[in-house]
């Protein structure tokens, strides 16, 4: 009884050394005359999505929606102050001008921590810098357009599953997407058949793997909301972002597609080959990312396995699900907009009748559909909340000082379904992408 309560008690005293602790650290925004909401002890404004009540996005519009017409908004993210930026200048600024500053994203200074997080979606500063440098040219048109057949002949499988499905009353179309393009990042990026086209997915290593990734449980939610709010203590406990079977299957996958390819050019143009060009150069040089500031310094990376399956790992996670989501997400709005459907339809058929065949440059000759892409993406922004953090102390023009290591909380969605910017926000319209209205958007 007495070791009881003497655990009691020490667990009392520490409860209140933390609540007067953060209730001290809550005078950041007041202090700064910056407008901001009462805070919750210990899980600030940020409490619903600490426990895991509602996501990020939600949290952050509805504190945007209790601010209309203020320009930024001071929070807290636990007991660490955010600050929300909602107006274009003041993003302009931390996006272009003064990108020096917000250069990090949150918790960027542990990414190093993880096989996974050296890539360029995780990283900062100078590595961040050379990474954009070197993968960047990756993405352009012309390499695009050598890799296009790759994905016609996924189109291709896709268009005999729908042949099939066309027999059935209904489609799990959010499915049928994250097949397709599982199946094209297979191709395109580690240049392997994946099957996902199979109507059995059963055992498929691809589905498995995208399963663990993106699995949704508590657990899992608990130890990603951990590794934002409290990155120290998530990998000093020993924690990992990813289950260690994630590193494990691509970096055994990329090492078996090297060997394949006797680790030379094998002609397909698909991302491997661009990845082994990477591996030749053995180090990485470029740009310092205080060049931006006027310096002229050059800095390098070191090219090595771990760096690489990194990148590819991006490639898949980020080209399979984002894609898949905004796929799903236009054909929904096509479903419940008939008749865009029908304009879209007549557009496409059009191209067939005109070339006959599919070509890297039909997107533009499809305004329409290319309309419906940047739509889609305005309402369901594939990142609801864009985040960085300060490298150095940051003046506002408004004058007010932010300290080193400050969250940026950027409430995308929030601005593109703002009225001011898009009149009749929740309303599909692709027309806003196109013509005069795409000059204003």
């Amino acid at each position: 009884m007495a070791v009881t309560a003497v655990l009691l008690a020490f667990l009392g005293v520490l409860l209140s050394i933390l609540y007067y602790w953060s209730q001290y650290k809550f005078d950041y925004w007041k202090k700064r005359n910056v407008p901001h909401l009462q805070p919750t002890p210990l899980f600030g404004n940020y409490k619903e999505y600490i426990l895991m009540k509602k996501f990020l996005t939600e949290v952050v519009n509805g504190i945007c929606e209790k601010f209309p017409k203020e320009p930024y908004i001071g929070a807290f993210m636990g007991t660490e102050p955010a600050l929300i930026v909602k107006d274009p200048d003041y993003i302009k600024l931390i996006l272009t001008k003064d990108f020096y500053y917000f250069n990090s994203r949150e918790i960027a200074e542990h990414s190093h921590k993880e096989v996974l997080g050296r890539n360029i979606f995780f990283t900062s500063g100078d590595n961040w810098k050379i990474l954009r440098q070197n993968v960047t040219p990756l993405f352009s048109s012309a390499k695009m357009k050598k890799m296009f057949y790759l994905i016609e002949e996924c189109s291709d499988n896709l268009d005999k599953v729908l042949f099939d499905l066309s027999k059935e009353p209904s489609v799990e179309v959010r499915a049928l997407m994250g097949r397709f393009t599982m199946d094209c990042i297979g191709s395109c990026v580690f240049g392997v058949k994946t099957n996902t086209m199979k109507l059995d997915e059963s055992n498929n290593p691809f589905v498995e793997i995208a399963r663990k990734i993106f699995e949704v449980s508590n657990a899992r939610g608990f130890k990603v909301i951990s590794r934002v709010i409290w990155p120290s203590i998530f990998y000093n406990l020993g924690f990992q972002a990813f289950p260690s079977e994630v590193p494990k299957f691509f970096s055994k996958l990329l090492t078996n597609v090297f060997e394949q390819r006797q680790y030379k050019n094998s002609g397909r143009h698909d991302f491997v080959d661009l990845v082994l060009g990477l591996r030749a150069e053995k180090v990485l040089t470029g740009d310092s990312i205080s060049n931006i500031k006027g310096d002229k310094k050059k800095t390098t990376l070191e090219v090595n396995h771990d760096l690489l399956c990194s990148q590819c790992v991006l490639f898949f996670a980020a080209g399979f699900d984002t894609s898949a989501t905004t796929l799903s997400f236009m054909l929904f709005e096509m479903a419940k907009n008939p008749e865009i459907q029908k304009r879209v339809l007549e557009e496409v058929d059009g191209y067939f009748l005109k070339y006959n065949k599919l070509s890297y440059e039909c997107v533009s000759e499809t305004p329409l559909l290319d309309a419906c892409i940047n739509e889609t993406l305005r309402l369901y922004p594939l990142i609801g909340v864009l985040t960085r953090e300060l490298i150095e102390d940051y003046k506002l023009p408004s004058g007010v000082l932010l300290n080193k290591g400050m969250r940026i909380h950027i409430p995308v969605q929030h601005i593109q379904r703002n009225p001011e910017h898009f009149p009749d926000p929740d309303v599909f319209r692709p027309e806003r992408f196109m013509g005069d209205e795409k000059r204003k958007c």
